[in-house]
């Protein structure tokens, strides 16, 4: 029965880390998205300022 144990520990250590780096995915490829919509809308706020001076 010790043995079970130890191998429950195991597992709940690697799906903690999993879930871990889950969530570090999905927050870092929010945050690049994000990101890239900042980029291109000041990038279209530049391309709008040209058409108007010209």
């Amino acid at each position: 029965m010790l043995y079970l144990y130890g191998e429950w520990i195991t597992a709940a250590s690697f799906m903690a880390l999993a879930f871990l780096v889950a969530v570090v995915g999905v927050f870092g490829l929010g945050w690049w998205v994000m990101r890239g919509d900042a980029l291109n809308r000041r990038h279209e706020a530049s391309d709008e300022e040209r058409a108007e001076q010209h």
